[in-house]
């Protein structure tokens, strides 16, 4: 079974949930087990999801989504959990499509807007900053990581995390599409919802933005070496992580 396989943890209404553990540093070293999570939102969560979530050890929830989409599908609350939300999309001209009346949204943002997404997030981003001084905290791991569907803004948080770690761009990119086939079902209930109003056309773009491609992280990666050159000087220049700050955290956080 792949390590991709392995780190899925299955809820019942929770989307794309996986521990971001197992994947091998450069050093050899790999990502322990139960620090870091990624997910879809939380909010739908069952009795029985609240129960397994209680036993992976979270003691921070990472939330990029605004206030508007924040509101409209409110984290469940748990006591010994510290809450971080602090909007990852930035100053990008459109809504995302839980703030943009839904299947409309799907007809106006094309992938090349989507791929200029990706290449601005990483620079200059207030949530990302403050994910990446939170992780350096050991205090604060357990942590999840979140926004919609855990694709794009959680992609990207997910991309710097690994990257700081100094786990391979090809495992980092493998994790990154491994999100298509987490979200399949929800992409293809939402599709049933829109498919009567939309064109052939219109539903490929669905299909499109809904996915994880590798052109969209790579917009991401190609952005940060054309700006300083390497990765390791845009980790430095962007969030403070200088050779000794990263290899503290990949001291407490590599197995």
């Amino acid at each position: 079974m792949k390590q991709f396989d392995m780190n899925i943890i299955p809820f019942e209404a929770v989307y794309n949930f996986r521990d971001m553990g197992g994947y091998k540093s450069r050093d050899g070293r790999a990502v322990k087990n139960g620090l870091i999570y990624r997910s879809a939102a939380l909010g739908k969560m069952t009795k029985s999801d609240k129960e397994r979530f209680e036993t992976l050890g979270v003691k921070t929830i990472f939330d990029y989504r605004d206030n508007h989409e924040a509101q409209n599908n409110p984290n469940p609350i748990f006591p010994y959990a510290n809450y971080i939300q602090i909007p990852a999309k930035g100053n990008h001209a459109f809504e995302m499509p839980t703030n943009a009346g839904g299947k409309d949204f799907y007809k106006v943002v094309s992938t090349e807007m989507f791929r200029e997404f990706y290449a601005q997030m990483p620079f200059n981003n207030a949530s990302f900053k403050e994910l990446i001084a939170t992780i350096q905290q050991p205090e604060n791991l357990g942590l999840v990581h979140h926004c919609a569907v855990g694709k794009d803004r959680t992609g990207i948080g997910s991309a710097l995390i690994l990257l700081a770690l100094d786990v391979p761009e090809e495992t980092i990119m493998e994790d990154y599409l491994d999100t298509n086939v987490h979200l399949r079902p929800l992409v293809e209930r939402m599709a049933l919802t829109i498919q009567q109003d939309y064109s052939d056309q219109e539903l490929q773009q669905f299909y499109a933005l809904m996915s994880a491609r590798e052109d969209y992280l790579q917009a991401a990666f190609d952005a940060m070496d054309n700006r300083y050159g390497s990765k390791a000087a845009f980790l430095e220049q962007e969030f403070g992580l200088t050779t000794v700050k990263r290899k503290q955290l990949k001291d407490y956080c590599l197995l």
